[in-house]
Protein backbone atom coordinates (compact mmCIF):
# COMPACT_ATOMS: atom_id res chain seq x y z
CA UNK A 1 0.00 0.00 0.00
CA UNK A 2 2.02 3.26 -1.30
CA UNK A 3 -0.45 5.98 0.06
CA UNK A 4 -0.67 5.92 3.91
CA UNK A 5 1.68 3.24 4.71
CA UNK A 6 2.73 2.13 8.02
CA UNK A 7 6.35 1.85 7.18
CA UNK A 8 8.67 3.84 4.63
CA UNK A 9 8.67 2.06 1.22
CA UNK A 10 11.98 1.37 0.01
CA UNK A 11 12.81 2.76 -3.80
CA UNK A 12 15.54 2.76 -5.99
CA UNK A 13 17.11 4.78 -8.76
CA UNK A 14 19.63 5.21 -11.19
CA UNK A 15 20.99 9.02 -12.46
CA UNK A 16 22.67 9.06 -16.07
CA UNK A 17 24.59 12.41 -16.68
CA UNK A 18 25.84 11.56 -20.44
CA UNK A 19 27.75 14.74 -21.89
CA UNK A 20 26.07 17.37 -19.94
CA UNK A 21 22.49 15.62 -20.72
CA UNK A 22 20.83 13.68 -18.01
CA UNK A 23 18.13 11.52 -18.71
CA UNK A 24 14.85 12.03 -17.25
CA UNK A 25 11.62 10.20 -16.98
CA UNK A 26 7.78 11.90 -16.52
CA UNK A 27 6.37 10.13 -14.03
CA UNK A 28 2.65 8.66 -14.77
CA UNK A 29 1.41 7.49 -11.25
CA UNK A 30 1.45 9.71 -8.00
CA UNK A 31 3.29 10.72 -6.17
CA UNK A 32 4.90 13.49 -8.71
CA UNK A 33 2.38 12.58 -11.47
CA UNK A 34 3.56 14.96 -14.25
CA UNK A 35 7.06 15.27 -12.74
CA UNK A 36 10.16 15.01 -14.10
CA UNK A 37 12.53 12.86 -12.03
CA UNK A 38 15.16 9.71 -12.07
CA UNK A 39 13.99 6.77 -13.44
CA UNK A 40 13.42 3.95 -10.66
CA UNK A 41 11.02 2.50 -8.50
CA UNK A 42 10.10 0.50 -5.78
CA UNK A 43 12.49 -2.82 -4.36
CA UNK A 44 10.56 -5.99 -4.48
CA UNK A 45 10.88 -8.86 -2.16
CA UNK A 46 14.12 -10.35 -1.92
CA UNK A 47 15.82 -8.01 -4.51
CA UNK A 48 19.01 -6.09 -3.56
CA UNK A 49 18.31 -2.35 -4.44
CA UNK A 50 20.80 -2.38 -6.93
CA UNK A 51 18.82 -4.91 -8.50
CA UNK A 52 15.58 -2.89 -8.31
CA UNK A 53 17.46 -0.55 -9.80
CA UNK A 54 18.78 -1.36 -12.90
CA UNK A 55 15.24 -3.30 -12.90
CA UNK A 56 12.93 -0.06 -12.91
CA UNK A 57 15.70 1.91 -15.03
CA UNK A 58 15.02 -0.61 -17.84
CA UNK A 59 11.25 -0.81 -17.35
CA UNK A 60 11.37 3.06 -17.60
CA UNK A 61 13.18 3.48 -20.07
CA UNK A 62 14.18 0.74 -22.40
CA UNK A 63 17.89 1.15 -22.05
CA UNK A 64 20.39 -1.13 -20.12
CA UNK A 65 22.42 0.84 -17.37
CA UNK A 66 25.31 -0.60 -15.23
CA UNK A 67 25.36 1.64 -11.58
CA UNK A 68 28.89 3.05 -11.27
CA UNK A 69 28.32 4.62 -7.47
CA UNK A 70 26.28 5.16 -4.73
CA UNK A 71 24.64 8.98 -5.34
CA UNK A 72 23.04 8.97 -1.98
CA UNK A 73 19.95 8.42 -0.03
CA UNK A 74 16.91 10.44 0.20
CA UNK A 75 14.11 10.40 2.77
CA UNK A 76 10.46 11.69 1.17
CA UNK A 77 8.14 12.51 3.17
CA UNK A 78 4.56 14.07 1.32
CA UNK A 79 1.63 14.76 3.51
CA UNK A 80 -1.84 15.35 2.85
CA UNK A 81 -3.47 18.83 3.58
CA UNK A 82 -4.41 17.24 7.36
CA UNK A 83 -0.75 16.59 7.95
CA UNK A 84 -0.97 13.27 8.04
CA UNK A 85 1.90 11.21 5.82
CA UNK A 86 0.32 10.12 2.95
CA UNK A 87 3.49 8.73 1.16
CA UNK A 88 7.03 7.80 2.78
CA UNK A 89 9.75 6.44 0.88
CA UNK A 90 13.45 6.03 1.33
CA UNK A 91 15.08 6.25 -2.16
CA UNK A 92 18.32 5.05 -2.55
CA UNK A 93 19.80 6.30 -6.03
CA UNK A 94 23.07 5.51 -7.90
CA UNK A 95 25.40 7.07 -10.47
CA UNK A 96 25.03 5.09 -14.00
CA UNK A 97 26.12 4.64 -16.97
CA UNK A 98 23.89 3.23 -20.50
CA UNK A 99 25.26 0.38 -21.78
CA UNK A 100 22.34 -0.24 -24.73
CA UNK A 101 18.87 -0.67 -25.87
CA UNK A 102 16.40 2.28 -27.18
CA UNK A 103 15.37 4.93 -25.62
CA UNK A 104 11.28 3.70 -25.41
CA UNK A 105 9.54 4.81 -22.16
CA UNK A 106 7.99 2.55 -20.14
CA UNK A 107 3.55 1.54 -19.51
CA UNK A 108 4.02 3.70 -16.26
CA UNK A 109 5.49 6.58 -17.00
CA UNK A 110 4.18 9.42 -19.93
CA UNK A 111 7.74 10.22 -21.14
CA UNK A 112 11.76 9.63 -21.33
CA UNK A 113 13.80 12.28 -22.71
CA UNK A 114 17.49 13.41 -22.73
CA UNK A 115 18.16 16.72 -21.21
CA UNK A 116 20.74 19.13 -21.09
CA UNK A 117 21.39 20.45 -17.31
CA UNK A 118 20.97 23.94 -17.99
CA UNK A 119 17.44 23.00 -18.95
CA UNK A 120 16.56 21.81 -15.96
CA UNK A 121 15.28 24.83 -14.29
CA UNK A 122 12.78 25.47 -17.09
CA UNK A 123 11.05 21.72 -16.29
CA UNK A 124 8.61 20.72 -13.43
CA UNK A 125 10.82 18.21 -11.16
CA UNK A 126 10.64 16.22 -8.15
CA UNK A 127 12.43 17.32 -5.18
CA UNK A 128 14.69 14.75 -4.96
CA UNK A 129 15.95 15.34 -8.65
CA UNK A 130 17.07 18.80 -7.31
CA UNK A 131 18.77 17.41 -4.63
CA UNK A 132 20.38 14.82 -6.32
CA UNK A 133 21.67 17.09 -9.47
CA UNK A 134 22.88 19.61 -7.03
CA UNK A 135 25.20 16.25 -5.13
CA UNK A 136 26.65 15.50 -8.29
CA UNK A 137 27.67 18.71 -9.39
CA UNK A 138 29.07 19.60 -5.77
CA UNK A 139 31.29 16.23 -6.61
CA UNK A 140 31.70 17.08 -9.70
CA UNK A 141 33.56 20.50 -8.35
CA UNK A 142 35.37 18.97 -5.36
CA UNK A 143 36.89 16.46 -8.00
CA UNK A 144 38.13 19.77 -10.12
CA UNK A 145 39.79 21.16 -7.02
Amino acid sequence: MREYPDRPIIGAGILVIDNGKVLLIKRGNDPNKGLWSIPGGMVRLGESPEEAAIREFKEETGLDAIIEDLLGVFNVVIRDDKGKIKYHYVVIDYLGKVIGGMLKPGSDVLDAKWFEINELSKIQTSATLKKAIELVMKIRNENKK
